[in-house]
């Protein structure tokens, strides 16, 4: 007999994050972004190992994630920077706290940054060009500054 408090793994739902952060669950994506959103803000979590879960106090269901869970859909210049909006309309602001930082994903150099406790977004590719024609390969905000890229030898 288990505990209450005893967080059991489930395996009976199957849920996915693709690479343009579309949330799917037993194959079929979860067309209703409210749910998405309750899931995303308040159970994804992921481990020490890079493994990603929704996980609830009971329950604990493996997520597959393609590249990152989410993806940076526009942008917000404030006053002291830029804000940029995910797929969730989580706003995280570029600074010190949240800078852009490059990784590789498929052979490519992308800008990702980290949303809260591990979890990255990557920047989409519209909002990618229009950063890049607005300012250029670097990026000004809250003091600091943030390359969208390498050239190549860099």
């Amino acid at each position: 007999m288990n505990h209450p408090n005893d967080t059991q793994v489930m395996s009976v739902a199957y849920f996915k994050i693709d690479r343009d952060g579309q949330w799917y669950h037993d194959g079929a994506p979860i067309d209703r972004k409210a749910l998405a959103k309750l899931f995303s803000d308040r159970a994804l979590k992921r481990d020490e190992g890079g493994e990603y879960w929704l996980q609830t106090p009971f329950e604990k269901y493996p997520v597959e994630v393609a590249d990152v869970p989410y993806v940076i859909v526009d942008f917000e210049e404030v006053n002291a920077g830029i804000d940029f909006i995910t797929n969730m309309e989580e706003r995280v602001p570029l600074g010190p706290e949240h800078p852009l930082e490059l990784r590789e994903f498929d052979g490519v150099m992308l800008p990702y940054i980290e949303i809260r406790d591990g979890l990255y977004a990557r920047l989409g590719r519209n909002v990618y060009h229009e950063l890049a024609q607005r300012f250029g390969v670097n990026i000004k905000s809250r003091g600091g500054q943030y390359p969208l890229g390498k050239l190549k030898g860099e």
